[in-house]
């Protein structure tokens, strides 16, 4: 029980995702640091110590006015149930808005929030000056509401990363950044790859933040004998969703980040090697390995960076092959999947992603010319959310289709 307790406590240094209603944001905890969440600059050294999922309220500093405290409370307050609002219209028809509805002025607002910056009262006191509130019906009540909650909302909630947060909060900042992917593209990805913790597990990602390396380490696990081979195109591969996941140690040795241009020229020199130079090998093995010379040599070899010994990682696993691939990239992935594929074990599992369609076309033909390629499918399924309301249920509009997915299984030839 001490280590869930643990395990659930805000340290600094921690990751954290901090949630204003809809609103989330990853932040990296400090002493005596401060975060920018809307226009409200918090100071964050009130949760140090507290739990995750606890809820703060922003209160004023008594030091300075541009400056909010945090103070944990047991539970936020909703507007529209402590305004209980009783009086409201059929239609909004006969409603005309000329910029004199409101008749508290944008003085009297700042007063408000420089007294105490509580957004009940706030809204409470627009309600009660607003000339039209009670004229407009129930749904534009609550929307009206929900605006100035948005606004003016003082409670804020500190969560533990977790890979939904993760892909939900990315593709809310800028889709582009994690090339589209959604949380059911994400979930698609993983199953048709059949990733699990046993086996050896190849991606090839150019663009989704980390976000790909992170959901495949995560379903993976700690303390288990799977392993990642992360390949990227440049000298430092993107993490930024894999540190946010804070994985433990023994979990992040376990993913080998390579660049892709590297370690298949580090494979292939180190195949020819082999090939070339066996005999002598074999007439090395008859020589004293105990001589002095010898040693002094391994003693005075330079040490290999880090880059290096990851390449000669991942090559003693490639050579073995891997149980999945999956590509995630900008680039089109024909010519990336032809590289690749004779690394991937028979019987096991070949996924693409892309947020077009006529690329993984390209790759659906390639594949099908190709007999050790079976179970070819491309596929385009996305959950769609509605909006349910009295005669009124439809999806929401602003949507795209999500991406597409291409998934194979190589034969065992």
């Amino acid at each position: 029980m001490e280590i869930e307790s643990n395990e659930f406590e805000i340290k600094a240094g921690d990751f954290a995702i901090v949630q204003r209603q809809g609103y989330t944001k990853l932040h990296k905890l400090k002493p005596h640091g401060n975060m920018l969440i809307g226009k409200f600059n918090v100071e964050m050294d009130n949760v140090i110590g507290q739990r995750y999922f606890d809820t703060f309220q922003m209160k004023n500093s008594p030091e300075n006015k541009k400056m909010f405290i945090l103070e944990k409370v047991e539970d936020s307050t909703n507007a529209t149930d402590a305004l209980n609002i009783e009086k409201s219209g059929t239609d909004n028809r006969n409603i005309t808005s000329q910029g004199d509805t409101q008749s508290l002025t944008k003085e009297d607002i700042d007063k408000l929030q420089d007294s105490e910056l509580n957004s009940n009262a706030i809204i409470y006191e627009l309600v009660n000056n607003s000339k039209t509130f009670n004229m407009k019906t129930g749904y534009s009540q609550e929307k009206y509401i929900r605006k100035k909650e948005k606004k003016y909302f003082e409670y804020l909630q500190l969560r533990k990363p977790t890979i939904r947060l993760l892909t939900n909060m990315f593709y809310r900042q800028d889709p582009v950044k994690t090339l589209g992917i959604r949380i059911d593209d994400l979930s698609q990805i993983l199953t048709y790859a059949n990733i699990h913790s046993e086996g050896n597990h190849l991606l090839y990602d150019s663009g989704t933040s980390g976000l790909m390396m992170a959901a495949i380490m995560n379903a993976i696990g700690a303390r288990t004998s799977g392993t990642l081979i992360h390949m990227h195109p440049g000298n430092q591969c993107q993490k930024n969703a894999f540190v946010a996941m804070q994985f433990p140690e023994e979990q992040k040795v376990r993913c080998l980040n390579v660049n892709l241009y590297s370690v298949i020229r580090c494979f292939y020199q180190d195949t020819a090697k082999e090939e070339n130079y066996e005999p002598t090998r074999k007439r090395q093995k008859t020589e004293d390995p105990s001589s002095a010379s010898t040693t002094k040599v391994e003693e005075e070899a330079p040490k290999q960076p880090q880059w290096q010994l990851e390449n000669e990682k991942a090559c003693r696993i490639l050579k073995t092959k891997c149980d999945s691939l999956v590509v995630t990239s900008k680039e089109h992935p024909v010519n990336l999947v032809k590289e690749l594929l004779p690394f991937l074990n028979g019987g096991r599992q070949l996924v693409v992603f892309s947020l077009t369609r006529e690329p993984l076309q390209d790759l659906f033909l390639y594949l099908k010319s190709r007999l050790d390629i079976v179970a070819i499918k491309l596929s385009n399924n996305f959950m769609r959310y509605y909006q349910v309301l009295p005669e009124r249920t439809h999806p929401e509009v602003n949507m795209n289709s999500g991406g597409f997915i291409l998934s194979a299984v190589k034969l065992n030839c």
